[in-house]
């Protein structure tokens, strides 16, 4: 309704305004000054709506934006147009045809017309029409408060409990981040931590790293051993700006762990180096528990981390380590990927948080010039640029709604496909649609802007999966090995020991798991994102080959 009134109110004005030009028109003698107030009458008004009817057409028939606005301003400025010349031929006309024949110089209808009461009648309308934008924009503006409500009881529902300093893993992470940020030695660019599952552990280097920090390894496996990890923030205000530190330091410290979980597997303390692969994984869930995808995905790449060390670590397990590889933890390492739902709705919580910024903004100075050079960019601006582009009045009242509704419906969709277990070929489909969606009929102006772009997060994800099952199949070759003294060469030899969906490829609808041998090496990979075999992932440290998306591990014979 209010909009509805907004635009009664602009078609008013116009009116108004042609009504007074005319009006003026009609009472001056001169030819050249009477036209120019009579173009001024029927043209300004369509001069003043054209640029909106142009930027509503363009954002329609263009941008296939949802919210079209398009069919209002183009009547709108027909209404003017047409109004506009009814008055002007009306108010000069003479007043009837008696009148014509009886007196040649008859006074035209219009300069009876009072100029200064349809001037003030036009601002009066043209200060209503301003006054509705106002009243739509506060009602837009009330809804802030209650998006940042949302945004904060999303974060809050998906952050990890609450506990005790004593319980809480993240001061003793700090403490070992203080130690390793003070080490010289690691920033460094060809530090032993950058090439932490490669490097040969018996180098001085990495002997010297180690020895050095004795104390930070003890700290780091203290906080591993700790069920939670929830550093201090202000998560009521989620937000583009909060920085996360934390990320790479822990990345870090996962990769000092590393480096001594190889240490211990080559000295032949194979269970100490088995609890400490556990351990990588535990950092990879601490780092994973905040509900930003950021966070997932330093998460998940510290798990790999800890899939590739387990890797490595098992063929130096002997037949006593039995009890061990069938420890709780170890079990937990190899069939518990990541999950990452959860950082779909913190996602969704920092875009509420943006809305709400823009909801109750009250700088003022339009510049839709900004809105369309992202729109026909297709860019995706950095979260501070986000911040700083100016928005209008108009974006407000006529198009934030709208957006907003978009954004929480793209939001809905990814989070759903998430929740779901199906083949990674139609999970795809499903995404390529939202996706598809999402570029070519933006939901909103801004909603596509801030919509992470999460194909990648699901191929990550189902990488991760496929590196699981890799290593649950090499655990399952480890434990034949111990037992049997053979090495399986197949999956159909251990179909005992792993069933679907174990075995089965996750980039695949139901393949399964591709296992290789060599004379020195056990392969097991996934075909990767393109579902062709490309002969298994490239070695670690190895240059990689174009083309080869294979997903998997390979273990020592």
């Amino acid at each position: 309704m209010g909009h509805f009134l907004f635009f009664v109110f602009v078609v008013a004005s116009c009116l108004l305004w042609s009504a007074a030009c005319t009006a003026a028109a009609a009472r001056t003698r001169r030819l050249w000054l009477r036209r120019l107030l009579v173009a001024v009458a029927v043209l300004a008004p369509v001069v003043a709506l054209a640029p909106f009817v142009a930027f509503t057409g363009f954002l329609a028939f263009v941008k296939h934006l949802p919210t079209n606005w398009f069919g209002p301003t183009l009547a709108t400025c027909l209404s003017a147009l047409i109004g506009g010349t009814w008055i002007v031929w009306a108010g000069l006309a003479r007043e009837n045809a008696q009148r014509l024949r009886a007196e040649a110089d008859a006074v035209p209808l219009a300069a009876r017309w009072p100029v200064v009461g349809l001037a003030a009648a036009f601002v009066m309308a043209k200060a209503v029409s301003f006054g509705t934008l106002l009243f739509i924009d506060n009602a837009v503006a009330a809804q802030a408060p209650y998006l940042r409500l949302e945004a904060a009881q999303l974060m809050q529902n998906n952050l990890p409990p609450m506990v005790a300093e004593s319980q809480n893993a993240a001061p003793l992470y700090q403490q070992s981040f203080a130690i390793l940020d003070a080490d010289p030695a690691i920033r460094e660019q060809d530090s032993p931590l950058t090439k932490a599952t490669t490097i040969d552990v018996a180098s001085p280097d990495v002997i010297d790293l180690l020895a050095r920090h004795a104390a930070t390894l003890d700290l780091i496996r203290r906080a591993a051993d700790r069920d939670s990890c929830r550093y201090q923030r202000d998560w009521t205000r989620p937000s583009f700006d909060m920085l996360l530190p934390e990320m790479q330091s822990l990345r870090k410290a996962a990769q000092l762990l590393v480096l001594t979980t190889r240490r211990e597997a080559a000295d032949g303390n194979a269970d100490d180096a088995l609890r400490d692969v556990a351990r990588i994984q535990r950092i990879g869930r601490h780092a994973a528990s905040e509900p930003i995808l950021i966070s997932n995905l330093v998460g998940i790449a510290i798990d790999t981390m800890a899939l590739d060390t387990l890797a490595q670590v098992l063929p130096t397990l002997r037949k006593s380590d039995l009890a061990v590889i069938d420890a709780p933890e170890i079990r937990d390492l190899i069939t518990t990927p990541p999950a990452f739902v959860s950082h779909l709705y913190g996602e969704e919580a920092f875009g509420l948080s943006i809305f709400a910024d823009l909801a109750d903004d009250q700088r003022s100075g339009p510049d839709l010039v900004s809105l369309v050079g992202s729109l026909v960019g297709n860019g995706q601006p950095q979260p501070s640029a986000l911040r700083a582009l100016p928005l209008s009045l108009p974006y407000r009242v006529f198009f934030l709604p709208a957006d907003l509704a978009g954004y929480r419906s793209i939001m809905t969709r990814y989070q759903a496909a998430a929740s779901r277990t199906e083949p990674y070929p139609d999970l795809t489909k499903r995404i390529d649609a939202i996706e598809a969606q999402t570029r070519d009929r933006p939901p909103g102006m801004l909603s596509s802007m801030i919509v992470p772009a999460l194909g990648s997060v699901f191929k990550a994800q189902t990488r991760s999966i496929a590196n699981h099952r890799a290593a649950t199949a090499l655990v399952a070759a480890t434990k034949q090995r111990l037992e049997t003294g053979a090495v399986p060469e197949s999956f159909d030899e251990l179909a005992a020991q792993l069933v679907p969906p174990a075995s089965r490829d996750p980039f695949t609808a139901d393949q399964s798991l591709v296992m290789t041998r060599t004379d020195d090496t056990l392969l097991v990979y996934s075909v990767g994102p393109d579902g062709e075999d490309d002969g298994g992932p490239v070695a670690p440290g190895a240059d990689k080959v174009e083309g080869n998306d294979d997903v998997g591990l390979r273990m020592a014979l």
